[in-house]
């Protein structure tokens, strides 16, 4: 079984570091409690492409690009539902096999 998820991601075609963590990327953890910690260790996604356009929207510097991300329970990625914006989820995951996951990329 595989499980659609959307990442707003930089460019297209994304690359590696579209789906890089905050902790690969260095970027400097505040307030860090348990779940702070394992969501900046995976990546954002989320259940819908509208859910991705609009966070997209309010938050323009995360990219202007949705990737349709396609999970297949074989591969080596984790996830879970995290985070308080609804259907927002925490992939953890190698960045080749993430990028790998991609099946589509539209603007936002």
């Amino acid at each position: 079984m595989a499980r659609t998820f959307y990442r707003i991601v930089q460019s297209d075609p994304p690359t590696r570091r579209d789906f890089e963590s905050h902790e690969a990327l260095g970027r400097v953890l505040i307030d860090p409690d348990q779940e702070q910690r394992r969501m900046w260790q995976g990546i954002s996604v989320f259940t819908t492409e509208a859910q991705a356009r609009n966070k997209a929207h309010d938050y323009p510097g995360l990219g202007g690009f949705i990737a349709a991300m396609r999970v297949r329970d074989e591969e080596a990625i984790r996830f879970a539902r995290t985070g308080r914006n609804r259907g927002h989820h925490t992939l953890w995951g190698e960045p080749e096999a993430l990028l790998g996951c991609v099946v589509a990329v539209v603007p936002v």
